[in-house]
C-alpha cells in the first residue's frame, strides 16, 4: 500500500539559501506550495516533512502549523539514513518522494499512478519512476515511489558515495539492472528539456511568473512550457 509522502527540505540549501521559505505566490512560501500540492494527492493519507536536526529547521513546524502533516528530523547530508529512520518511526515501506524545490507537479497524474499500484495485491518493486537512465523527464516533473526496505538493504550492503547518500535514488538508476524497477509513463510534453526546479533566483522568478499566469492551484504543462519558451527567447 502506498499512502505516505515524504517531503525533503532544509533551510541551509547550498545554491539558494533558505529558498524553501521564499515567497512563490503572494504571501505563500515555496514549501507551502509544495505541501499544498502534495495534500491534493487523494491517495496520500500521510505527509511527512523530513528535514535536518539543525535548530534553524525547527521553523517549518511554526510556518506549517495550519497543515495536517508530520515531521521528522535527521541527518543533514545522509538522506538515505534520514529516510530509513523516518520509515521506522512512522512504520511504512513504500512512499512518494517529494522534493521541496519543485513547486509545479501534477497531483492528478501522481494519484492515478499510485491508485493503480494500490489495486495490486502485492508490490515487490525497489523503485517506481517516470525516469529511465536514457529517458529523463524535465527537471521538477520526476515521480518516484520507493521501498524503504530496499533502501535500507542498499544502505547496509553497498558502499555508497556522498552523492548517492544525498540523492537517494541515484544508485538505483546507476545500477538499474540489479534492481526491480517499474517505469511509469508520462506525457510527451514532459520531455522538452525544460526546468521546473528552483536552484537560484532566476529559477524562482521564472516559477513565480508561471504560477501567476496559469493559477496557483493549476497544473497546465502546455501553458507552462509556452511561458518558458517565450521567456527563453526574450533572454
Amino acid at each position: 500500500m502506498i499512502d505516505t509522502a515524504i517531503i525533503y527540505t532544509r533551510t541551509n540549501s547550498k545554491r539558494l539559501n533558505k529558498k524553501s521559505l521564499l515567497p512563490i505566490y503572494k504571501n505563500k512560501s515555496l514549501i507551502e506550495k509544495v505541501v499544498e500540492n502534495t495534500l491534493r494527492i487523494k491517495s496520500i493519507n500521510r505527509i511527512i516533512l523530513a528535514t535536518t536536526n539543525s535548530k534553524e529547521d525547527k521553523i517549518y513546524e511554526k510556518l506549517l502549523k495550519n497543515y495536517n502533516i508530520n515531521y521528522f528530523y535527521g541527518s543533514t547530508n545522509n538522506l538515505i539514513q534520514r529516510t530509513i529512520k523516518c520509515s521506522k518511526k512512522y512504520s511504512f515501506n513504500y512512499f512518494l518522494r517529494v522534493c521541496g524545490d519543485r513547486p509545479f507537479f501534477s497531483h492528478i497524474h501522481i494519484d492515478k499512478i499510485i491508485s493503480n499500484f494500490n489495486k495490486r495485491k502485492f508490490l515487490n518493486y525497489d523503485l517506481m519512476s517516470n525516469n529511465k537512465k536514457n529517458k529523463i523527464v524535465d527537471q521538477g516533473l520526476t515521480i518516484e515511489i520507493l521501498s524503504a526496505k530496499s533502501l535500507e538493504k542498499l544502505y547496509l550492503n553497498k558502499k555508497l558515495s556522498k552523492y548517492n547518500l544525498e540523492n537517494i535514488t541515484s544508485y538505483f538508476y546507476e545500477n538499474s539492472k540489479n534492481f526491480n524497477m517499474y517505469y511509469c509513463k508520462s506525457p510527451k510534453n514532459w520531455f522538452l528539456n525544460n526546468k521546473y526546479t528552483i536552484d537560484n533566483f532566476q529559477d524562482l522568478e521564472k516559477m513565480r511568473k508561471i504560477i501567476l499566469s496559469i493559477g496557483y492551484k493549476t497544473f497546465n504543462i502546455n501553458k507552462a512550457n509556452n511561458i518558458i519558451k517565450k521567456n527563453d527567447s526574450e533572454n
